[in-house]
């Protein structure tokens, strides 16, 4: 016979209830759980009810995400009504660190953490973009071609030739390949960017660059939920360029002609034919873009599982772009028993990517006059010659050309948990992908019907991706009377191994394409391919201490040895330490109704940067090209050179200094502030050697760079009743990068001499930022024959080559002419200042969200010939940094093509604009300057969401949550330049505005 008190522990009775938050609203959705009972739960319904089942006894749990939890006894009580407080500053939030996590109100670092919500806010198909103007110390620089990631800098870039991306860590698994678009954004939990040395030393030599903490969606507890949502939007051309009238374009045509010695074209100004808009015609005035997705999850017993699948499409704004993936992504977790579980995270995406590389956009302002029309009277392309020949909707229809990519990525994990309080995670990773891009010109572009060609051209090209990983984590936490400590012990294994080849050729039948190079002409064939690995292996080990919840430490040291490193440098040691003292848990503060939460951080920690490619620190043989190879007579024969190896090349290393302060101000106003100071001592560099040793040049560790900035954001709850709720935020950030040292005591170094060409340089420069444009100081209009005399008059280098409405330029060394040596850093091409700010505003069920970014005070790379110099990325966020409208407003290297109106009017002209800041029509011998590209600024409305909760509406216990909306994206977009991109002013690509229409379900 059992017991009567077993008897009474078996006894179950319903528990009824309500569960409200301080305003007395009810609360819909709270998860309602027997303690210490798996799979025993329920949530409460559109007015906060609840019913459940429930031993006698029993102690219920009330949990709800934003709401501190409750705990209640249930007893003899048959109704419990719960009150749930909003825990408004969420120090018990959890976050992810790095092997492991941490309540937020122990961190010592710099971290910035977004929510789902957030990160799904704005649709896209990659989640960095969510990033843009909602994190201190973090800069996006986006491109508008449909698939194509955005580029993030967190606190700068801190090297001249090594990597400067971030290291991008999936749910522990830290990747070697760091595109985003393989990951669905409404699959993300979180996103955490680590920004300072106590929190990015735990990954050693790839810290450097800041680190990106991705955790993706787990399983619910006691529930079981069936998530739908579909989005669908329609982009629209924005931010063309307002061009001149016809009749203004056959003067301008005319007197800019017969200025530089040609006859006018439009002899009186008159033209009888009819103008073409090429602008409208060649981009597309919409576009479709779609976005579904479909999530179970929850837990079964001792079971928590998440399965998502997810579809993306985006058209592009030209015919020949566009973007589309599958994904599909699962989380599972099984218990055992108490000390032992395994689970599995794995994300596959298909994707294809639509790509123009004919920059067809930004020829439109240079080939294609409004005089000229795209097809004859036949049909017929019109084959347009100014210059160069050109049609764009030939070269856009005459072009197939794409990649598909398969990407799988996978996380097994299991643990023991030897007590309470000591684990062991074993993490075994593994990442593959694969990617196709066909190419196929026909021969009918513009230029194959302009000569009659028969042949087009054609590229296969096949890569793999591939790196295995494995992480040994040994844990160990407690918590005694006012102490609470962890210790973390890490041992890891990564390796890489990319594979590439690629097959090209001449083909003579456009309807085959390129699909069997059996049938290219032999002669035209070319074959290349690759393969190279790499390997880091590293011991890791982190403490964390915090006593009365007031002082907190953190200690972190790795070791890293990289096979890309010399013999005398494989290993590097990454040290780091924060501290944090919670001033307001002191007896002085502790009741403080004003400041209700202050803690002061610091830290100090160094780590390290290992991407400089493969093989760097071994003597290689590599294929010489052209001349280089050799004939027996008969033959042509590859032939090979030797490239220096460095066996002491090592890595680049970033001290990092940080200061700061979170502080909350009566419970409703919340302050962060961070002052930063990061030296990268160690640049790798090509240095030149002496040519008597055979060689030009070395990798080597040389150089200084600086970067030091205040980041500093606020937000408030402005006003919240049982109706209304009011929130704004904003952040600001302060970054500078100079140059402290490069080698062998140079001060200036020479990477690419743009002055004969448009005028754009780079060039590094002691006390000059690494990404600094180089340019000539405008010194105004000549205006005057007077004024023309007198400037050649000090520079005569420049008799015959400047006229009356050309820019004057200074002449820095004194010598008369115009060199690199007269050019100036005019700033950086990464923004000295950004911020972002956002409102929210909630009536009812009715939820209106606003947020928009901007920058200032950075120079551009637009109008350049080419962002890759000396094999150094010269720019971010390009797609190419040619912009022939700037070209035309300027008349940069004498050219003639469509103005814009702006620039149109602000032409110099005697009689018609004497007051004009340009350069004259037809002016000879201009160049870009700080003039045009200088201090420019951007702002953009990112997005205005408006949604509404039909929830209570439907009253359903089938539907838990029913929400509606509508995104407005990019909508309001101001910049004190031209170019379609207002970040940058890139043209090679449209830029849209976007409407989107969407709706959540949660079954």
């Amino acid at each position: 016979m059992k017991s009567a008190e077993t008897q009474q522990v078996n006894q179950s009775k319903t528990v009824k209830g309500k569960v409200v938050d301080d305003n007395g609203e009810p609360l819909i959705g709270v998860t309602v759980a027997v303690k210490g009972q798996t799979g025993t739960g329920c949530v409460t319904d559109v007015d906060g009810n609840y019913s459940l089942s429930v031993p006698s006894n029993s102690t219920l749990v009330f949990s709800y995400v934003g709401y501190t939890p409750v705990t209640v006894k249930a007893g003899g009580q048959s109704t419990i009504n719960v009150t749930m407080k909003s825990d408004a500053q969420e120090l018990d939030e959890v976050v992810a660190i790095g092997y492991g996590t941490m309540k937020k109100r122990d961190l010592t670092g710099a971290t910035t953490s977004l929510r789902s919500d957030a990160i799904t806010s704005v649709m896209a198909s990659n989640p960095i973009e969510a990033l843009q103007g909602k994190s201190t110390g973090v800069a996006v620089f986006t491109n508008n071609q449909p698939g194509e990631a955005p580029t993030l800098r967190i606190r700068g870039s801190a090297s001249i030739n090594a990597g400067t991306d971030p290291l991008y860590v999936v749910d522990g698994f830290a990747l070697t390949d760091g595109n985003m678009n393989d990951i669905n954004p409404a699959d993300i939990e979180s996103m955490e960017i680590l920004k300072d040395a106590s929190a990015t030393a735990i990954y050693g030599s790839r810290g450097a660059n800041g680190v990106v903490m991705i955790t993706t969606k787990k399983g619910s507890e006691g529930k079981h939920n069936i998530t739908v949502h579909a989005n669908m939007g329609v982009k629209m051309r924005s931010r063309l360029i307002e061009t001149i009238t016809g009749q203004e374009f056959i003067d301008y045509l005319n007197k800019a002609t017969k200025i530089q010695g040609g006859t006018e074209p439009f002899p009186g100004g008159t033209y009888d034919g009819r103008f073409y808009d090429w602008q409208e015609g060649v981009i597309k005035s919409s576009a479709l873009t779609q976005d579904y997705g479909l999530m179970l999850d929850g837990m079964s017993g001792d079971t928590r599982y998440m399965f998502s699948a997810g579809y993306y499409n985006q058209d592009g704004l030209l015919e020949a772009q566009g973007y589309e993936k599958f994904s599909l992504h699962s989380n599972l977790e099984h218990k055992f028993n108490k000390w032992f579980s395994i689970g599995s995270n794995m994300q596959l995406t298909n994707s294809r990517q639509d790509i123009l590389t004919n920059q067809v956009t930004n020829d439109l302002f240079r080939l294609a006059y409004p005089t000229d029309l795209p097809y004859n009277e036949d049909g017929s392309y019109n084959i347009i010659q100014h210059g160069e020949v050109f049609n764009p909707f030939a070269d856009m229809n005459a072009t197939d050309d794409y990649i598909k990519s398969l990407r799988f990525i996978g996380n097994f994990f299991a643990q023991v948990n030897f007590s309470e309080h000591f684990n062991y995670k074993l993490n075994i990773g593994y990442d593959v992908k694969t990617a196709n891009r066909y190419q196929f010109i026909s021969s009918q572009t513009a230029k194959g019907i302009q000569s009659g060609a028969t042949t087009g051209s054609g590229m296969h090209r096949w890569t793999k991706q591939e790196s295995r990983l494995m992480d040994n984590i040994l844990t160990y936490s407690n918590q005694w009377g006012d102490h609470r400590m962890s210790l973390t012990g890490v041992y890891s294994w990564q390796d890489y191994k990319y594979r590439y080849s690629q097959m090209s050729g001449q083909f003579s039948n456009d309807a085959l394409g390129a699909h069997d190079f059996a049938g290219a002409s032999p002669a035209s064939l070319k074959v290349q391919s690759d393969i190279y690995s790499n390997r880091l292996i590293s011991w890791t080990a982190r403490g964390t201490y915090a006593y009365k919840d007031r002082y907190m430490l953190t200690a972190t040291i790795r070791f890293d040895g990289s096979s890309r490193f010399g013999d005398d440098s494989k290993w590097g040691t990454f040290p780091s330490v924060g501290l944090a003292w919670r001033a307001s848990e002191e007896n002085f503060l502790k009741n403080n109704k004003i400041i209700t939460n202050l803690k002061l951080r610091t830290s100090y920690g160094v780590t390290g940067n290992q991407e400089i490619g493969n093989y760097q620190s071994l003597a290689r043989l590599q294929t010489s090209t052209g001349n280089g190879n050799y004939s027996d007579g008969t033959n042509s024969i590859i032939g090979f050179y030797e490239e220096v190896g460095n066996s002491k090349l090592k890595w680049e290393s970033t001290k990092q200094f940080d200061a700061g302060f979170d502080l909350t101000l009566i419970d409703r106003i919340y302050l962060n502030f961070d002052y930063y100071n990061r030296q990268t001592t160690d640049l790798l560099y090509n240095v030149p050697i002496p040519s008597t040793s055979g060689y030009q040049n070395v990798l080597s560790n040389v150089g200084k760079v600086s970067n030091y900035g205040l980041e500093f954001s606020a937000s408030a709850d402005v006003y919240k009743d049982k109706d209304w709720t009011v929130t704004v935020g904003g952040n600001f950030t302060y970054n500078t990068n100079k140059i402290k040292k490069l080698y062998d005591g140079a001060d200036r170094i020479v990477i690419h001499d743009g002055t004969a060409s448009t005028g754009l340089s780079r060039v590094l420069e002691v006390g000059q930022p690494v990404n600094g444009v180089y340019a000539y100081r405008s010194l105004g209009i000549i205006k005057s024959q007077e004024a023309l005399d007198a400037y050649l008059e000090k520079m005569p280098g420049l008799r015959g080559t400047v006229g009356i409405g050309s820019e004057m330029y200074e002449d820095v060394n004194g010598d008369g002419k115009l060199s690199i040596e007269d050019t100036k850093c005019i700033g950086s091409i990464e923004p000295k200042y950004f911020y972002g700010f956002n409102l929210g505003v909630q009536w009812k069920e009715f939820k209106l969200q606003v947020y928009g970014q901007g920058a200032f005070k950075y120079a551009s790379m637009s109008g350049a010939e080419n962002h890759y110099t000396n094999g150094t990325k010269w720019s971010v966020g390009y797609q190419d940094t040619g912009n022939y409208a700037m070209w035309i407003d300027n008349s940069v290297k004498n050219q003639i093509g469509v103005p814009s109106k702006d620039g149109y009017h602000d032409m110099w002209d005697a009689e018609t604009n004497p007051n004009g800041t340009a350069p004259g029509i037809g002016a000879k011998g201009v160049v870009l300057s700080n003039r045009t590209n200088a201090d420019w600024s951007y702002f953009i409305l990112k997005n205005i969401q408006m949604s509404y909760d039909f929830t209570k509406l439907i009253n359903t216990s089938y539907i838990k949550s029913l929400v509606f909306n509508v995104n407005f994206q990019n909508f309001i977009t101001s910049a004190n330049h031209n170019g379609y991109n207002p970040e940058n002013g890139d043209m090679s690509n449209p830029y849209g505005k976007t409407v989107i229409f969407g709706v959540n379900i949660k079954f």
